[in-house]
């Protein structure tokens, strides 16, 4: 029998920024560093050598263990940049601190020539600054707000954010005065890059067009200029996405059948999706499937996409089913758990439980038919795992 739990673990740790990055790196990046996301910290310590550094990250998550000081000598083990900023931004929701980071990265960026970007995802959220005179503060934030809440997928939130944006959809790569590497670590869809942390140094595939179009859908009002759609003398490389994550976790099962694609449909398609995949196995085999379904808040109660996700795969259940849905970066929604393993077919009120999902408050129901995954903020930001064994 496959331990679910510790394979969701092992593949937390094989895929940790820290370790991963050093299939990215190359001779001779730039030295001066701007590191944004869940992953900011993490990523900046996958580096041997770090001139000035500014990181961007939410409130909650690793910070880097790099101190100002004088790397005169590389053999030093404690480990010292020229300088460095560390920021704390909101997420999901943007945050006065997220403008304060904003700022401050405008200022690291133009006093600098040559950048190292590390991206990864949580970045739309706690480092921000309006596009003026278009877009202020308040305006920034309600706008997020409802996009988060709108069940819109992460690639059209961000097309709206990029073009709400003096950072966001290249305009901040625009502004390096000499050359710009970028390495992402990706919580988006598979070769998505521009989404990442909403492309602030990659050019932007979107138009003003699609953002408007995408706004007035969820009730916003915008008339944004177009964003920067070619940016030279940058660069970009993949670190890892949710593939990485999903291949690491089926070269652990014996018997493993690896799901092709991302998740990324409205959770209820999702959980229907991964219970006929499911139905496919043979006993004995798991599948693997990863991604990130779309999730309407439509109440002030207690959720997020795993233990949503959980509720509605266990409401359609009927035979045998070991099944864990857990997020790579510890935290689902506002759960304050990492997820759920669910043993099925399980009995409970499927009447109440839809009346809880109505109300978005599907923890109270993944609690009473599963058990809570709790981990410490992992460092990963590689979207979600799940792991589905018919037994």
């Amino acid at each position: 029998m496959v331990d679910l739990e510790q394979i969701y673990l092992r593949t937390l740790e094989t895929c940790a920024p820290q370790r991963l990055i050093a299939r990215a790196l190359e001779p001779d990046l730039p030295r001066d560093v701007v590191a944004i996301g869940k992953c900011a910290g993490a990523l900046l310590d996958g580096l041997t050598d770090v001139g000035d550094a500014f990181v961007a990250i939410p409130r909650g998550y690793r910070e880097p263990s790099w101190r100002t000081g004088n790397p005169a000598c590389p053999d030093r083990r404690d480990r010292l940049c020229s300088t460095i900023q560390v920021h704390r931004g909101g997420h999901p929701q943007i945050t006065r601190e997220s403008f304060d980071a904003g700022r401050a990265l405008i200022e690291f960026v133009d006093a600098h020539e040559n950048i190292l970007f590390l991206i990864s995802g949580g970045g739309s959220a706690c480092v921000e600054l309006p596009l003026a005179p278009w877009f202020d503060e308040s305006g920034v934030i309600e706008a997020n707000r409802k996009l988060i809440a709108s069940g819109a997928n992460i690639g059209e939130i961000n097309c709206v954010r990029k073009h709400l944006s003096a950072i966001k959809g290249g305009r901040l790569a625009e502004r390096v005065l000499g050359n710009s590497v970028t390495l992402v670590y990706s919580d988006v869809s598979s070769g998505a890059l521009a989404d990442v942390a909403s492309g602030p140094t990659l050019p932007d595939p979107t138009t003003k067009e699609h953002a408007i179009a995408i706004a007035r859908r969820v009730g916003l009002h915008i008339d944004p200029p177009e964003t920067p759609k070619r940016i030279d003398r940058s660069r970009v490389k993949l670190i890892a996405d949710n593939d990485t994550l999903t291949e690491t976790a089926a070269s652990m099962i014996p018997n493993a059948i690896r799901c092709e694609h991302q998740i990324e449909s409205d959770v209820q398609q999702a959980a229907e999706e991964l219970f006929d995949r499911v139905m496919q196995l043979e006993r004995g085999e798991v599948l693997v499937a990863g991604g990130e379904p779309t999730v309407v808040t439509r109440g002030d109660g207690k959720g997020g996409r795993c233990s949503e996700l959980a509720v509605r795969f266990a409401m359609l259940a009927t035979e045998p089913v070991d099944a864990l849905f857990a997020s790579s970066d510890g935290i689902d929604g506002s759960t304050g758990v990492a997820g759920f393993r669910v043993a099925l077919p399980v009995k409970f009120d499927r009447a109440a439980a839809q009346r809880e999902l109505e109300r978005s408050n599907s923890f109270a129901v993944a609690s009473l038919i599963g058990k809570p995954l709790r981990t410490a903020a992992t460092g990963n930001n590689l979207r979600d795992l799940y792991l589905l064994a018919r037994s």
